[in-house]
């Protein structure tokens, strides 16, 4: 059976408690830090797509931030993060949804955000090239939409991964459940959850942006520039940093 939107609901239904530890315990990176508050304004008003159980949208929030709209496919999270709202008395919008499909007017943000790589867990190419019309279309022009993502050949840990992945797909012998190359279906500690993430490379995120269409604005690996804290690393490997526009 291929990896679907339900199986990404339940995988992350198991993950709520990771989520929490990451919200209360780490905050922003000082790499997200460095890119919000040099993109973004105070009175804007800003989309957190995949916001999981508020991480993000809090630490935006403490820095000044407050026309937030926090959304994630999982229910689960988004309770999480509702829970966490009312406990500080911070007034966000937290609520489900699908990235694919925003129920939002055009025009209706100043900004976007898509943290963690989420964007890479969305299951096939044609679906990740969607939900980025529907950002581009919830934005307002010139607006900027910042996301992370991995870079297959950046990490050099993972090279022979690579090329023994791709002699499997030429020969038909990758996991079934899959769809292009570059999927991953990563097992945890945790029996109940696998994680699923799409690991492109520079080419690839270019070629889905023009499709939006978005202009890339910067873009830098997050170790290129930022030492982050040992509580980040741990909660987070390293990754590429995108930020793009909205033109007409």
């Amino acid at each position: 059976m291929k990896i679907d939107q339900n199986f990404i609901i339940r995988s992350f239904e198991h993950a709520v408690h990771n989520y929490r530890e990451a919200t209360h315990q780490v905050r922003l990176w000082e790499s997200e830090k460095y890119v919000f508050t040099k993109y973004f304004s105070k009175e804007d008003k800003i989309l957190d797509i995949g916001c999981g159980t508020g991480r993000t949208t809090f630490g935006l929030y403490e820095l000044g931030y407050k026309h937030l709209v926090g959304l994630d496919l999982s229910p689960h999270m988004t309770d999480e993060a509702l829970r966490i709202r009312d406990q500080f008395r911070m007034n966000i919008d937290f609520i489900q949804g699908d990235a694919t499909k925003l129920s939002y007017d055009d025009d209706s943000f100043d900004h976007a955000l898509f943290s963690f790589n989420g964007i890479m867990q969305i299951p096939k190419k044609e679906n990740r090239i969607q939900a980025l019309k529907e950002i581009n279309r919830v934005l307002k022009t010139d607006g900027h939409f910042i996301f992370t993502t991995h870079d297959r050949n950046a990490e050099d840990a993972f090279k022979e991964f690579w090329i023994e992945e791709k002699r499997r797909w030429e020969e038909g012998t990758q996991d079934q459940r899959l769809y292009e190359f570059g999927d991953r279906l990563i097992s945890t500690s945790e029996k109940e959850r696998d994680i699923y993430i799409h690991i492109p490379d520079t080419a690839e995120v270019i070629d889905t942006l023009q499709s939006a269409p978005f202009t890339i604005v910067e873009q830098f690996y997050r170790s290129d520039l930022f030492d982050e804290p040992e509580p980040v690393k741990r909660f987070s490997t390293d990754c590429m940093f995108w930020v793009v526009k909205k033109t007409e």
